[in-house]
């Protein structure tokens, strides 16, 4: 998750070109249409964020997940890839703090009124009111 995120943060940065690169080689690992493939979703994805429209936090949270599963895909079939993967992730946060701690902030908002109660989650919850007996 810690990858996927410090990815879409990257995506809205000034170093992307050779972050952009650096993904592309790593999925593609060795493979040029796997990596083409990557850098054609990177960009997909990179230009939904800057037109992420009045909701860049929800689509910055749906591209997060997204890439939190694609990048734990090939980990999962590729040990020294999620190695590789975490000294990226380790050398961005030094690299570039700023960017790194917006990556890791986490904000939820939510507003009770009544006797309702709040419980908040990360991803989605459903919350079913049974009826009165």
């Amino acid at each position: 998750m810690a990858g996927a995120s410090a990815l879409v943060t990257a995506m809205t940065t000034d170093g992307w070109g050779g972050i952009r690169s650096w993904f592309g080689r790593w999925f593609g690992r060795g493979h040029a249409e796997a990596e083409e493939q990557c850098l054609v979703r990177l960009d997909r994805d990179r230009t939904a964020l800057a037109d992420g429209g009045g909701d860049a936090a929800a689509t910055s949270a749906t591209l997060v997940n997204a890439w939190a599963v694609r990048l734990q895909d090939l980990v999962d079939m590729d040990r020294t890839a999620g190695e590789e993967l975490l000294e990226w992730v380790r050398q961005w946060q030094a690299d570039q703090p700023e960017a790194a701690r917006r990556a890791a902030a986490v904000n939820q908002k939510a507003k009770a009124s009544g006797h309702a109660r709040i419980t908040q989650v990360g991803g989605d919850q459903t919350n079913i009111r049974p009826e009165k007996a």
